[in-house]
């Protein structure tokens, strides 16, 4: 069973044991029995707690079920009200310092909660966020701790335990002071929890004007003068949609020009990578409209989303799309794309996707820029790198509709990775699926599970479970993740506070690095690996990969640069001569289809040269997909912008009085 599943099924015996506790009050009550209430009550307790810090999936299905924490607690706090009154009396000394404790105590989480309300809502209505900009003139000041913040309902909800546990006692001994020192505990810790968040929530309240906030802002841009600008927005915030601007960062910081990086929902800033970059996140679009950026002329757009308008707007800037990736899918050549000044493309089979389009993109619109972020890929010497071949496969996502599905996780996903196990010769599997790979489908969802488990079961058996948690790399990595921590922590509380932007990046890019290395030093060096996390990268898990078994994404034509062999998934069954035509980045593939056929002569041109009959096609294909090796990508990207930047400064200058001409030096790249 592999570590999923296991957590899986230990967190459902963890949640029925939660359920039966409940049971097991409501039973305590109707016997009238203080032994079993008292065990069944330390039970529920206990299960809550492992419950939530394991951050198990059960407790979802538990909220769904009307049994969410808050409800628990009130049962639990009922049912032993109800046990006072069946044992002694309604009218005794416990159940009325019961009953007024629980009043008091439910006053004080209230207004605990609502002070965090009011400040997470006035902060709410500050026009933008920050990073990269010095706005210390607003005198904002920082949040209440994060651990005042932190699962604040949790804990205060928690409070009441002295208060359970002295009623108790005070049942089961006749003894006044159980209920009486129990009941002033849990008060005492709520009101001292009120009095130690009210400094802070005050000091957080204190905000400047929405004017002189803007205003603020707009001071600070006109000292930087910013002249390209990465605009991202996107509906469903979450780090697994993040990749498509963190991709582009070092790509902005090598630019000759001024970037800055426009976002619109402040939830994205928690999973924007470090970069030297300056970054605005502004919600509304009125807002928007109020910045003043009046050197700006280029804006890079890595999605299609409805919310980009609100940049499109401006018809002094030129509008770029960038998109994160370039694939033979139906979002590599939108129609939509039509409302930009120009679409920058990797190589000419961009283009080629864009004219296959009648009479929607032109072809002056289409640059060729290549992939400025596949330089770190090792080129293959026509070998595998070590004793162990290595094959990674990378799945793309099932999508948002069932109408295409082009992941191959669910019709071949468990066979191809069996048959690999099964292979005579001993291989490497490096799985590392799309990041929303079961996001939608239950059946995605489930095939993922299973080739987890799989791969985890080998591991298992030819190096014991200790592979899967190495006890010195995990205290290593675990103290590279307090660091890499506090240096993404910011503000008065940051343990880092004279570090600038630049030197923050530089530092977090050294920690993530050595992560890196060590996940790779710390298994065995033919151990399975499954790779969910951020690290390592799906390009470091390209350079120890000798071979890609693929779907139709952008994973596949980045892989290309590599010249390695590799295979993609034909799951419509169409002829190969056919869906070669269809799908560019198939051209030098080895095809397979549901069955794994086609597998063998994909591993055999890994294992041999001589056998490896697409290379000369792989050497064609990268060119046309990712344009020539020299000028290098990074060269040719920086050149696209710069050459519309004096594009968009002809059509309208930009013209400064000798007062208002800001004084700032040139932006030097990273």
């Amino acid at each position: 069973m592999g570590k999923p599943q296991r957590q899986a099924v230990i967190g459902v015996l963890i949640s029925a044991a939660l359920v039966l506790s409940f049971v097991a009050m409501t039973a305590a009550v109707v016997m009238v029995s203080l032994p079993v209430f008292a065990y069944a009550v330390a039970i529920s307790y206990a299960a809550d707690l492992l419950l939530h810090t394991a951050e198990s999936s059960t407790l979802d299905r538990l909220r769904d079920s009307r049994f969410g924490l808050t409800i628990r607690f009130l049962i639990r706090q009922f049912l032993l009200l109800a046990l006072c009154g069946a044992m002694i009396d309604l009218d005794s000394f416990v159940v009325q310092m019961t009953s007024v404790g629980l009043l008091l105590l439910f006053v004080l989480q209230l207004v605990y909660g609502a002070l965090l309300k009011r400040v997470r809502s006035e902060r709410a209505a500050l026009p933008f966020t920050t990073r990269g900009l010095d706005l210390e003139a607003l005198g904002i000041r920082r949040l209440p701790h994060p651990f005042l913040m932190s699962k604040h309902v949790r804990k205060m909800l928690h409070l009441d335990v002295p208060l359970v546990a002295g009623a108790i006692g005070t049942i089961a001994t006749d003894n006044w002071q159980y209920v009486t020192f129990g009941g002033i505990a849990s008060v005492w810790l709520a009101f001292l929890a009120v009095l130690v968040l009210l400094p802070g929530a005050r000091n957080a309240l204190i905000l400047p004007t929405p004017d002189d906030a803007m205003g603020e802002l707009n001071w600070q841009l006109a000292q930087y003068r910013p002249q390209v600008a990465l605009y991202f927005t996107f509906a469903a915030v979450s780090k697994d949609f993040m990749y498509q601007v963190n991709m582009w960062l070092e790509s902005l910081e090598e630019m000759e020009l001024r970037p800055v990086i426009v976002l619109r929902e402040r939830a994205t800033l928690r999973f924007l990578d470090a970069t030297s970059v300056p970054v605005i996140c502004v919600p509304k679009a009125e807002n928007l409209a109020r910045v003043e950026m009046p050197e700006l002329r280029v804006a890079l757009y890595p999605g299609n989303a409805g919310k980009n308008v609100h940049m499109l707007q401006r018809h002094e800037v030129k509008h770029v799309f960038i998109g994160h990736g370039d694939s033979d899918k139906l979002a590599s050549s939108n129609r939509v794309s039509k409302v930009f000044d120009e679409i920058w493309v990797a190589g000419r089979a961009g283009r080629d996707r864009y004219e296959r389009i009648k009479h929607a993109v032109s072809s002056h619109q289409i640059v060729e820029v290549g992939r400025p972020q596949l330089m770190p890929l090792r080129r293959w010497t026509g070998q595998v790198a070590d004793e162990t071949p290595t094959v990674i496969y990378a799945p793309t996502w099932e999508g948002w509709t069932d109408d295409a599905c082009y992941t191959s996780v669910i019709p071949a996903g468990e066979h191809l990775i069996r048959t690999l196990l099964g292979h005579e010769r001993r291989l490497r599997i490096i799985y590392k699926p799309h990041p929303l790979t079961g996001t939608r489908s239950p059946a995605a969802a489930a095939a993922h599970r299973r080739i987890i488990a799989l791969l985890q079961d080998d591991n298992a058996r030819r190096f014991g479970r200790k592979v899967m948690d190495s006890k010195t790399a995990t205290r290593r990595l675990a103290r590279i993740d307090k660091r890499l921590a506090a240096l993404q922590e910011r503000g008065v509380r940051s343990r880092y506070p004279d570090l600038t932007e630049d030197e923050r990046t530089t530092r977090i890019r050294k920690f993530r690095d050595q992560a890196g290395s060590l996940y790779w030093d710390s298994l065995p060096a033919d151990a399975h690996h499954v790779v969910t996390e951020r690290v390592p990268t799906l390009y470091d898990c390209f350079n120890h990969s000798d071979l890609l078994i693929g779907d139709m994404s952008s994973v596949v034509s980045d892989f290309v640069a590599t010249r390695k062999p590799y295979a993609i998934f034909n799951l419509e069954g169409l002829p190969d001569a056919e869906f070669r035509n269809e799908q560019r980045t198939a051209y030098a593939s080895y095809l397979l289809d549901s069955e794994c056929n086609g597998l063998e002569m994909a591993l055999d041109a890994m294992l041999s040269r001589d056998q490896d009959v697409m290379a000369p096609y792989r050497e064609q294909l990268k060119e046309y997909l990712l344009g020539p090796d020299h000028p290098p990508s990074t060269v040719r990207f920086a050149q696209a912008a710069n050459d519309l930047y004096l594009r968009g400064l002809r059509d309208f200058p930009v013209e400064y009085t000798a007062q208002e001409a800001p004084e700032s030096q040139p932006h030097q790249p990273a």
